[in-house]
């Protein structure tokens, strides 16, 4: 575990989308962690209870269902935030779609429309409704989790690139049209990140397949192994701290490495 307590976000509040698993459920617990009060979001209301029992055993924290294609829900879910902690001071963007990995040619254009529908739509409507918050409030942080497929191409996964690529767009644009307003837009982007998204992809690999993928992962990577997600997170959250103040549209790589 991380211990990134010295990052203090007492009487802020931080809104988590995507935050019942992985990188996502990672920062909330940065966050709380942090003094911060946590409002976490999802469309899984399985998993969104089950992460507000884990965060409220160390701060205030509250789940409350959201889904980033829907723009009236994101609304909904900003102003039940604000309406529940006074403001908005903090949001993180980890809502992505679960895309199968195809060539090029093979893949569907319903799994193409969905990555674009939530890696991009989604990430805008979160934003939209997040800064509308933010400028009543005074101003706050926004974080969006990219990847570093979003500054480079990888095969069998053309349209989940795009979509992260179009995250470093918005974020980069939204980040000079605000900061004169106090509000202050950076992303993060991942490299190999130990989450359940990936030990989902993987289920169906026999434990040689298994072992044998993370060795060659591991061998592609400088550091020699995948992220935890909670380095990740440390990242999130300093970007969100005010230690990172003078940090304005930047896109955060956090690879071991890889792109090097």
């Amino acid at each position: 575990m991380i211990d990134n307590r010295q990052y203090s976000l007492h009487n802020k509040v931080a809104l988590i989308i995507g935050g019942t698993t992985g990188i996502g459920l990672a920062s909330a617990k940065a966050f709380v962690a942090c003094g911060a009060r946590v409002v976490v979001a999802a469309r899984n209301l399985g998993r969104g209870a089950e992460a507000e029992l884990q965060l409220r055993a160390f701060g205030d924290a509250v789940f409350h269902p959201c889904d980033v294609n829907d723009p009236s829900s994101v609304a909904e879910l900003v102003a039940f935030s604000v309406n529940r902690f006074g403001q908005l001071d903090c949001a993180v963007n980890s809502a992505a779609y679960d895309s199968k990995p195809a060539t090029f040619h093979e893949m569907s254009n319903e799994d193409a429309g969905n990555t674009i529908s939530t890696d991009v739509m989604g990430i805008f409507n979160c934003m939209k409704y997040q800064i509308e918050a933010m400028l009543h409030s005074g101003g706050g942080t926004i974080v969006n989790v990219s990847s570093v497929n979003g500054l480079s191409g990888v095969p069998g996964a053309a349209m989940y690139s795009a979509g992260k690529h179009a995250v470093i767009g918005l974020t980069r644009s939204a980040a000079k049209e605000y900061i004169g307003r106090g509000i202050r837009i950076n992303a993060v982007c991942p490299g190999a990140t130990e989450t359940p998204r990936r030990e989902r992809r993987t289920a169906h690999y026999s434990d040689d397949q298994l072992l044998a993928h993370k060795e060659q992962l591991a061998q592609a990577i400088p550091i020699g192994r995948l992220a935890r997600a909670e380095e990740i997170a440390s990242a999130i959250l300093w970007l969100s701290s005010p230690e990172s103040s003078y940090v304005v549209g930047h896109s955060l790589v956090v690879d071991g490495g890889l792109l090097a």
